[in-house]
Protein backbone atom coordinates (compact mmCIF):
# COMPACT_ATOMS: atom_id res chain seq x y z
CA UNK A 1 0.00 0.00 0.00
CA UNK A 2 2.71 2.12 0.60
CA UNK A 3 4.68 1.10 -2.30
CA UNK A 4 1.18 1.94 -4.09
CA UNK A 5 1.08 6.04 -2.80
CA UNK A 6 4.91 6.26 -3.35
CA UNK A 7 4.04 5.65 -7.36
CA UNK A 8 0.51 7.32 -7.36
CA UNK A 9 2.12 10.24 -5.77
CA UNK A 10 5.18 10.32 -7.87
CA UNK A 11 2.65 10.40 -11.09
CA UNK A 12 0.64 13.23 -9.50
CA UNK A 13 3.83 15.17 -9.04
CA UNK A 14 4.86 14.99 -13.00
CA UNK A 15 0.93 15.87 -13.80
CA UNK A 16 1.78 18.99 -11.14
CA UNK A 17 4.52 20.14 -12.88
CA UNK A 18 3.00 19.89 -16.22
CA UNK A 19 0.10 21.96 -15.60
CA UNK A 20 2.23 24.46 -13.57
CA UNK A 21 4.53 24.51 -17.02
CA UNK A 22 1.18 25.80 -18.78
CA UNK A 23 0.63 28.45 -16.35
CA UNK A 24 3.93 30.06 -16.89
CA UNK A 25 3.42 29.51 -20.64
CA UNK A 26 0.31 31.23 -20.50
CA UNK A 27 2.53 34.58 -19.98
CA UNK A 28 4.32 33.48 -23.12
CA UNK A 29 1.28 33.79 -25.56
CA UNK A 30 2.02 35.99 -28.24
CA UNK A 31 -0.71 34.99 -31.31
CA UNK A 32 -3.61 32.31 -31.19
CA UNK A 33 -0.48 29.49 -31.81
CA UNK A 34 -0.18 29.23 -27.97
CA UNK A 35 -3.61 29.74 -27.21
CA UNK A 36 -4.47 26.56 -29.34
CA UNK A 37 -1.35 25.32 -27.87
CA UNK A 38 -2.70 25.54 -24.30
CA UNK A 39 -5.94 24.33 -25.55
CA UNK A 40 -5.01 21.47 -26.93
CA UNK A 41 -2.90 20.08 -23.98
CA UNK A 42 -5.49 21.02 -21.10
CA UNK A 43 -8.17 18.88 -23.67
CA UNK A 44 -5.69 16.03 -23.61
CA UNK A 45 -4.89 16.21 -19.94
CA UNK A 46 -9.20 15.57 -19.62
CA UNK A 47 -9.14 12.78 -22.02
CA UNK A 48 -6.56 10.77 -20.85
CA UNK A 49 -8.00 11.66 -17.23
CA UNK A 50 -11.30 10.55 -18.40
CA UNK A 51 -9.64 6.92 -20.32
CA UNK A 52 -7.59 6.24 -17.33
CA UNK A 53 -10.65 6.03 -15.08
CA UNK A 54 -12.52 4.41 -17.47
CA UNK A 55 -10.17 1.65 -17.58
CA UNK A 56 -9.21 1.55 -13.82
CA UNK A 57 -12.82 1.07 -13.01
CA UNK A 58 -13.38 -1.69 -15.84
CA UNK A 59 -9.73 -3.32 -16.50
CA UNK A 60 -9.71 -5.19 -19.66
CA UNK A 61 -8.86 -5.05 -23.16
CA UNK A 62 -11.75 -3.12 -24.26
CA UNK A 63 -11.61 -0.51 -21.38
CA UNK A 64 -7.86 -0.24 -22.88
CA UNK A 65 -9.13 0.10 -26.16
CA UNK A 66 -11.58 2.78 -25.33
CA UNK A 67 -9.00 5.03 -23.09
CA UNK A 68 -7.43 4.68 -26.29
CA UNK A 69 -10.05 5.49 -28.72
CA UNK A 70 -11.25 8.88 -26.47
CA UNK A 71 -7.54 9.93 -26.92
CA UNK A 72 -7.30 9.29 -30.63
CA UNK A 73 -10.89 10.64 -31.31
CA UNK A 74 -9.81 13.95 -29.65
CA UNK A 75 -6.50 14.33 -30.81
CA UNK A 76 -6.73 13.83 -34.40
CA UNK A 77 -9.15 16.55 -35.36
CA UNK A 78 -7.35 19.19 -33.30
CA UNK A 79 -4.22 18.25 -35.10
CA UNK A 80 -5.91 18.59 -38.11
CA UNK A 81 -7.60 22.06 -37.52
CA UNK A 82 -4.22 23.06 -36.07
CA UNK A 83 -2.82 21.83 -39.55
CA UNK A 84 -5.20 24.00 -41.53
CA UNK A 85 -5.23 27.02 -39.33
CA UNK A 86 -2.21 27.20 -38.99
CA UNK A 87 -1.24 30.60 -40.84
CA UNK A 88 -4.16 32.58 -39.54
CA UNK A 89 -3.08 31.08 -36.30
CA UNK A 90 0.08 32.39 -36.38
CA UNK A 91 -0.70 35.80 -37.84
CA UNK A 92 -3.44 36.71 -35.06
CA UNK A 93 -2.05 38.50 -31.90
CA UNK A 94 -3.42 37.21 -28.78
CA UNK A 95 -4.24 39.98 -26.42
CA UNK A 96 -5.46 38.22 -23.34
CA UNK A 97 -9.07 37.97 -24.64
CA UNK A 98 -11.30 37.25 -21.04
CA UNK A 99 -13.40 34.94 -22.67
CA UNK A 100 -10.02 32.62 -23.49
CA UNK A 101 -9.01 33.39 -20.14
CA UNK A 102 -12.39 32.38 -18.50
CA UNK A 103 -12.11 28.93 -20.49
CA UNK A 104 -8.55 27.96 -19.51
CA UNK A 105 -9.37 28.79 -15.79
CA UNK A 106 -12.62 26.09 -16.31
CA UNK A 107 -10.12 23.49 -18.17
CA UNK A 108 -7.65 23.95 -15.24
CA UNK A 109 -9.78 23.11 -12.65
CA UNK A 110 -11.47 20.59 -14.19
CA UNK A 111 -7.96 18.80 -14.57
CA UNK A 112 -7.50 18.99 -11.27
CA UNK A 113 -11.02 17.50 -10.57
CA UNK A 114 -10.63 14.39 -12.75
CA UNK A 115 -7.22 14.08 -11.34
CA UNK A 116 -9.02 13.44 -7.91
CA UNK A 117 -11.07 10.81 -9.62
CA UNK A 118 -8.38 9.01 -11.63
CA UNK A 119 -5.77 9.05 -8.70
CA UNK A 120 -8.80 8.23 -6.60
CA UNK A 121 -10.07 5.15 -8.18
CA UNK A 122 -6.31 3.85 -8.48
CA UNK A 123 -5.92 4.12 -5.00
CA UNK A 124 -9.29 2.78 -3.54
CA UNK A 125 -10.53 1.18 -6.48
CA UNK A 126 -14.43 0.77 -7.39
CA UNK A 127 -16.66 0.91 -3.95
CA UNK A 128 -16.36 4.88 -3.75
CA UNK A 129 -17.26 5.67 -7.14
CA UNK A 130 -20.18 3.48 -7.68
CA UNK A 131 -22.34 6.10 -8.81
CA UNK A 132 -22.79 9.84 -10.10
CA UNK A 133 -23.13 11.57 -6.34
CA UNK A 134 -20.28 9.53 -4.87
CA UNK A 135 -18.35 9.80 -8.10
CA UNK A 136 -18.48 13.44 -7.23
CA UNK A 137 -17.63 13.40 -3.62
CA UNK A 138 -14.59 11.28 -3.51
CA UNK A 139 -13.26 13.42 -6.71
CA UNK A 140 -13.58 16.80 -4.80
CA UNK A 141 -12.95 15.64 -1.20
CA UNK A 142 -9.71 14.22 -1.51
CA UNK A 143 -6.33 14.91 -1.64
CA UNK A 144 -5.65 14.19 -4.73
CA UNK A 145 -7.12 16.81 -5.97
CA UNK A 146 -6.65 19.95 -3.08
CA UNK A 147 -2.91 19.44 -2.96
CA UNK A 148 -2.12 19.21 -6.36
CA UNK A 149 -4.19 22.51 -6.62
CA UNK A 150 -2.60 23.88 -3.76
CA UNK A 151 0.87 23.38 -5.54
CA UNK A 152 -0.36 25.01 -8.88
CA UNK A 153 -2.01 27.98 -7.07
CA UNK A 154 1.13 28.71 -4.88
CA UNK A 155 3.36 28.42 -7.69
CA UNK A 156 0.91 30.40 -9.63
CA UNK A 157 1.12 33.23 -6.54
CA UNK A 158 5.24 32.79 -6.50
CA UNK A 159 5.28 33.82 -10.01
CA UNK A 160 2.95 37.51 -9.43
CA UNK A 161 5.06 37.74 -5.91
CA UNK A 162 8.56 37.35 -8.33
CA UNK A 163 7.09 39.68 -10.76
CA UNK A 164 6.76 42.34 -7.54
CA UNK A 165 2.77 42.01 -7.45
CA UNK A 166 1.02 40.56 -4.56
CA UNK A 167 -2.22 40.36 -4.55
CA UNK A 168 -3.36 39.77 -0.63
CA UNK A 169 -7.09 38.59 -1.65
CA UNK A 170 -6.17 35.52 -3.27
CA UNK A 171 -3.41 34.40 -0.32
CA UNK A 172 -5.98 32.89 1.98
CA UNK A 173 -7.47 30.25 -0.68
CA UNK A 174 -4.21 28.70 -0.73
CA UNK A 175 -4.89 28.65 2.93
CA UNK A 176 -7.93 26.67 2.31
CA UNK A 177 -6.35 24.29 -0.58
CA UNK A 178 -3.82 23.64 2.23
CA UNK A 179 -6.57 22.94 4.86
CA UNK A 180 -9.46 21.11 3.27
CA UNK A 181 -11.34 19.57 5.85
CA UNK A 182 -13.11 16.73 3.82
CA UNK A 183 -9.20 15.29 2.18
CA UNK A 184 -8.70 12.70 4.87
CA UNK A 185 -11.97 10.76 6.76
CA UNK A 186 -10.37 10.90 10.23
CA UNK A 187 -12.67 13.38 12.37
CA UNK A 188 -9.39 15.19 14.24
CA UNK A 189 -8.31 16.18 11.35
CA UNK A 190 -11.93 17.48 9.81
CA UNK A 191 -12.73 19.62 12.92
CA UNK A 192 -8.73 21.01 13.48
CA UNK A 193 -9.15 21.95 9.18
CA UNK A 194 -12.33 23.13 9.71
CA UNK A 195 -10.98 25.63 11.83
CA UNK A 196 -8.15 26.86 9.85
CA UNK A 197 -10.31 26.74 6.71
CA UNK A 198 -13.65 29.43 8.76
CA UNK A 199 -10.16 31.71 10.09
CA UNK A 200 -8.44 31.38 6.63
CA UNK A 201 -12.32 32.79 5.00
CA UNK A 202 -12.47 35.18 7.61
CA UNK A 203 -8.99 36.17 6.79
CA UNK A 204 -9.72 36.69 3.17
CA UNK A 205 -13.08 38.61 3.49
CA UNK A 206 -11.21 40.97 5.91
CA UNK A 207 -8.69 41.53 3.28
CA UNK A 208 -11.38 41.42 0.47
CA UNK A 209 -13.48 43.72 -1.17
CA UNK A 210 -16.52 43.32 -3.61
CA UNK A 211 -16.68 39.97 -5.41
CA UNK A 212 -13.97 38.26 -3.56
CA UNK A 213 -15.47 39.25 -0.14
CA UNK A 214 -18.76 37.50 -1.36
CA UNK A 215 -16.91 34.44 -2.48
CA UNK A 216 -15.24 34.46 1.26
CA UNK A 217 -18.84 35.01 2.35
CA UNK A 218 -19.64 32.32 0.59
CA UNK A 219 -17.20 29.66 1.17
CA UNK A 220 -17.75 30.80 5.26
CA UNK A 221 -21.50 29.17 4.88
CA UNK A 222 -20.58 26.19 2.84
CA UNK A 223 -18.23 25.57 5.62
CA UNK A 224 -20.58 25.67 8.30
CA UNK A 225 -22.68 23.45 6.15
CA UNK A 226 -20.32 20.94 5.85
CA UNK A 227 -21.30 19.40 9.01
CA UNK A 228 -24.21 18.61 7.38
CA UNK A 229 -22.89 18.04 3.80
CA UNK A 230 -20.38 18.83 2.08
CA UNK A 231 -22.48 19.82 -1.97
CA UNK A 232 -22.28 23.38 -1.13
CA UNK A 233 -18.78 23.55 -0.22
CA UNK A 234 -17.37 21.33 -3.32
CA UNK A 235 -19.34 23.90 -5.33
CA UNK A 236 -17.91 26.55 -3.37
CA UNK A 237 -14.01 25.84 -3.96
CA UNK A 238 -14.54 24.66 -7.64
CA UNK A 239 -15.86 28.23 -8.14
CA UNK A 240 -13.29 29.88 -5.90
CA UNK A 241 -10.52 28.30 -7.95
CA UNK A 242 -11.91 28.82 -11.39
CA UNK A 243 -11.99 32.34 -10.24
CA UNK A 244 -8.52 32.24 -8.54
CA UNK A 245 -7.27 31.14 -11.95
CA UNK A 246 -9.08 33.87 -13.82
CA UNK A 247 -7.80 37.28 -11.79
CA UNK A 248 -4.15 35.09 -11.68
CA UNK A 249 -4.46 34.86 -15.12
CA UNK A 250 -5.69 38.12 -16.34
CA UNK A 251 -2.78 40.22 -14.70
CA UNK A 252 -0.38 37.55 -16.87
CA UNK A 253 -1.47 38.57 -19.94
CA UNK A 254 -1.51 42.44 -19.35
Amino acid sequence: MQDELVILSSIASIMVAIIVLILFYIEKIRTYVGVFFVYFSLTMMIAMFVGASIYLLYPSRVSLAIAFGINTFIMIPLIAYFLLKIAKLANTPFRGERTHVVIFSILLVLNEILMGTTFGIAQFGFSRFSNLYYSLYFSINSYWFFYPMMAEMLALYLLHYLKGSINRELFPLIGLATFPPTAFDYQEWFYSALIFSLAFSILGSILSKRLWRYVYLMLILSELILLINAIPYDIAIAISMILYYYQSLLPLRR
